[in-house]
């Protein structure tokens, strides 16, 4: 029988580290938001954020604007529209992209050539039934990143959360990392959901770093559960997770749930999974992934990255 291994894009164990708090999508009085840039700085500041991105609409916000201001690290952002009204996310950016002109997938290559993390914002928004039908998201290949939880589409048309989308993208084996925003417009849609980033506690803050980290999958998305330790372990035959969640849900291709677990300390073993009677197909290869879901109260979750399963070679 062939063996296999979980990869996983989260940092060794024996690496001293933090999680680092930050929101990426939001925006001010700059584009369509209702306060100043600074208001929403401090408020973000005195929330405890470590990270923030203002991310105005086809407007580059200089981060020498914001970061005299404030000690968490910012980060330059565009939100860019696309010819029919998709809006993408260029993280880390340096420039502005042609508004309302190019279509997701010559966004998304744009970003990428200038070195920059693209994700797919809100991608089940309702302002219309077509913003991301199967047939858009299947020209996104090679996207990093999409929006599993967008916290002003509570009070919008369509769902906040995405998961769904997210299940698509990965069961066609895409390597695609899940991102919790506020996606603020009003003070209202402030603290909804946020992401933690891994962060080595030898090693300096800064945008650049961030930007890669996200890139990488270096972070779990949350609407209030917190999450203290993820790993693969035991030569990558098992993944462990601690939280302070209620209940932990083990997810897999198609958005199976593999496992329920009361509490929010579990772990998965790679013979668990192949001896699983919710997998259909016994080759393990086509399970593709592995990701978790923690469970609080109310509206209180947390999504880890995906864990890939691939051969041992």
């Amino acid at each position: 029988m062939k063996q296999h291994k979980f990869i996983s894009s989260y940092l060794e164990s024996d690496i001293s580290l933090k999680w680092l708090r930050g929101n990426h999508h939001g925006h001010s009085t700059r584009s369509d938001g209702t306060d100043e840039p600074l208001t929403i700085v401090r408020a973000y500041e005195e929330a405890g954020y470590d990270y923030f991105a203002l991310s105005e609409h086809d407007l580059l916000l200089r981060r020498e604007e914001l970061q005299p201001y404030t000690k968490m690290c910012v980060i330059p952002a565009v939100e860019v529209a696309a010819k029919d009204e998709q809006t993408l996310q260029y993280l880390g950016a340096d420039r502005v992209l042609p508004a309302y002109s190019l279509t997701p997938r010559e966004i998304m290559d744009g970003v990428h050539q200038a070195g920059g993390l693209c994700i797919f914002n809100h991608p089940n928004f309702k302002p219309f039934p077509e913003y991301a039908t199967d047939e858009m998201l299947d020209t996104m290949e090679g996207i990093k990143g999409i929006e599993i939880y967008t916290g002003v589409i509570e009070r919008l048309f369509g769902q906040a959360l995405a998961t769904d989308r997210w299940d698509y993208l990965l069961s066609k084996g895409w390597r695609v990392y899940g991102h919790a925003t506020d996606d603020q417009h009003e003070r209202v849609d402030q603290f909804i959901a946020w992401n933690c980033v891994q962060w080595p506690d030898s090693q300096a803050i800064d945008p650049e770093g961030i930007v890669a980290a996200l890139s990488e999958g270096r972070f779990y998305a949350s609407t209030g559960v917190s999450i203290s330790n993820i790993e693969a372990k035991d030569n990558n035959q098992c993944i462990s997770i601690e939280s302070d969640a209620d209940e932990v849900h083990w997810i897999s291709r198609n958005g199976v749930i593999l496992k329920k677990v009361s509490g929010g300390s579990s772990s998965l073993t790679m013979k668990e999974l192949r001896e699983n009677p919710r997998l259909h197909n016994k080759e393990l290869s086509e399970a593709i992934y592995v990701r978790i879901e923690c469970l609080g109260r109310g509206n209180k979750r947390a999504w880890s990255q995906p864990f890939w399963i691939v051969p041992e070679e």
